[in-house]
């Protein structure tokens, strides 16, 4: 079980969201999970994010985008590692589209 900790800048709400997806051990006591399965799981679930939005979670300073909404509710996404805190805490943040 992974705990999504949604903070929506569009709307200024905060969400917390349970999916079940592989988890991935590594060292340092973190875990990594696969992007595109965290996308699935939470746009299939009663939480699930309406467009327009991008989607992110911070890696130390650097932003990392894993899901973009369109307008017309089209989903972007791709395989890639999130990094899971030990606690199976992902913090992240939805942003509006817009400039």
């Amino acid at each position: 079980m992974l705990t999504l900790l949604i903070e929506d800048r569009r709307h200024g709400t905060d969400e917390l969201a349970e999916v079940r997806v592989p988890l991935k051990a590594a060292d340092g006591g973190h875990f990594w999970a696969d992007a595109k399965q965290v996308c699935a799981a939470l746009q299939g679930g009663p939480s699930r994010i309406d467009g327009p939005a991008k989607v992110l979670t911070m890696r130390g300073k650097y932003r990392q985008t894993f899901l973009r909404i369109s307008a017309e509710g089209e989903e972007t996404n791709q395989s890639a590692n999130l990094k899971v805190n030990a606690d199976r805490t992902l913090p992240i943040i939805v942003e509006s589209l817009d400039p």
